[in-house]
């Protein structure tokens, strides 16, 4: 168990400093997108993962996102705001609506609770689209300015390239994983993991589910927040069509392909399929076929994911010993 643990460090320890050493061996703005990319769906990825393990499927993560997307944007657009100021208020704008809409339906159970999820995804689509003085209707916002420079003493940081992007991207991901590892090793984490199995029983015995189940909602919905403002920032610009059910079935098929066993799983599961995805860009439209192809694969040969292939190949050769 002690090597595992030191094993598991030491990958992370690779991993980390690779991934901050990137732009040094590469300055390619097509790598470093393709890089932020896999940094913020990722983020969103470990959102989804949260709430499924208490037990909820939440397809409506893209729209927490937009919601951050647009809080930011419009706070920056018409009353001038720093982005380092509408960057955390993105993800409390986010929180705050996943607690309104989770108290009272994480009561529900299953299908139920999908159908919920997918119709919030559809209202914050059609309300981004009719309020144009707000959000500008179809055409979404416009000229979003990017995040304003950092000052450390006679040292200011532009945001003109896609190697500073990069770097705040990382530093997200970064935050995202430390704050969902102690909310997963914390106690609400471990109760969490039991209500799936045994939720009747744990509030037999006093525990009030459902502040954990809302906890985790707005905590998944914060990221995505914080990933939304992060989003209309570096492009300049959202819409609606941006932020669609399709967008949240990719962010679940990321945390399915990884595995959901682990955090791990989602960050791998975004960093193989978004690099396939890229690879396999003249195929662009057979895309949604052969990812869904993959999709059948993976959960007939790999239940656990993409994550429990070396596990997966240690139990093979253990079997041939």
């Amino acid at each position: 168990m002690k090597n595992n643990s030191t094993t598991k460090k030491v990958i992370i320890a690779i991993v980390g400093l690779a991934a901050i050493l990137l732009p040094v061996f590469s300055s390619d703005p097509y790598i470093l997108h393709i890089a932020i990319a896999i940094l913020i769906w990722s983020m969103l990825a470990l959102g989804i993962r949260i709430v499924l393990v208490s037990g909820h499927l939440n397809i409506a993560q893209a729209s927490f996102m937009g919601f951050g997307a647009y809080a930011s944007g419009a706070l920056a657009m018409k009353l001038g705001w720093s982005f380092w100021i509408c960057l955390p208020l993105a993800g409390v704008i986010a929180a705050i609506l996943a607690i309104i809409v989770g108290l009272p339906t994480l009561r529900i159970k299953g299908a139920y609770f999908v159908i919920i999820t997918l119709g919030l995804s559809e209202v914050s689509r059609r309300i981004w689209m009719m309020w144009d003085s707000l959000f500008g209707g179809p055409q979404g916002l416009l000229g979003i300015p990017p995040p304003d420079a950092i000052k450390l003493g006679g040292l200011a940081i532009m945001f003109n390239s896609k190697v500073h992007y990069f770097y705040l991207a990382f530093v997200l991901f970064v935050i995202t994983v430390f704050v969902m590892w102690r909310f997963e090793k914390s106690r609400t984490g471990l109760l969490l993991k039991s209500f799936p199995k045994a939720d009747m029983l744990a509030e037999s015995s006093g525990v009030y589910i459902m502040k954990y189940k809302v906890a985790a909602f707005a905590l998944g919905a914060f990221f995505a927040g914080l990933a939304g403002s992060f989003w209309a920032h570096y492009f300049t610009y959202c819409s609606p069509w941006d932020f669609t059910l399709m967008a949240s079935f990719y962010m679940l098929m990321y945390v399915v392909m990884g595995g959901t066993g682990s955090i791990a799983g989602p960050i791998v599961g975004s960093a193989v399929m978004l690099t396939l995805d890229e690879l396999l860009r003249p195929f662009k439209e057979y895309m949604p076929m052969i990812l869904g192809v993959i999709l059948i694969l993976v959960l007939r040969f790999m239940p656990g994911g993409i994550i429990s292939i070396p596990g997966l190949i240690r139990d093979a050769v253990m079997r041939k010993e």
